[in-house]
């Protein structure tokens, strides 16, 4: 048994007579049975590393209720904004107002950050503690 690597979900990929097995983190599974003994023995195993994700590919996936995000947002900042929506133009008020989910590369959502005065950094941290709210 050579080339073991760790998978994402627990398990294992490994060289076996020369081809590449995978191998469910299952204990009653003899391959499994297999990579166990090696570990015991020290074979050095592959760690799985999850891929780094860019920032532009993190800010795609970052998603939330208008809930969360006022929420996180907190009462005085979204007075600023709700005050301005007084005075905003129809279309502003809608966005304001009427948004089902908030994506942080929505053109709507980047227009809330400009009125409060937020950078790109303070909008992704946002994003990043209202999924947790």
């Amino acid at each position: 048994m050579d080339n073991i690597k760790q998978t994402k979900d627990g398990g294992y990929t490994a060289e076996v007579n020369g081809q590449t097995l995978s191998i469910p983190s299952e204990g009653g599974n003899r391959h499994y049975q297999m990579v166990i003994k090696a570990i015991a023995e020290g074979i050095t195993v592959e760690a799985y590393v999850e891929p780094v994700q860019t920032l532009a590919e993190e800010r795609e996936l970052m998603v939330c209720t208008p809930a969360q995000g006022i929420l996180t947002l907190g009462e005085t900042e979204w007075d600023r904004v709700l005050a301005y929506a007084d005075t905003a133009t129809w279309a502003e008020q809608v966005v304001i107002k009427s948004s089902q989910k908030w994506r942080r590369v929505s053109q709507d959502i980047s227009f809330i950050g400009y009125l409060l005065g937020y950078t790109d950094e303070q909008m992704d941290s946002l994003f990043r503690s209202a999924k947790d709210v």
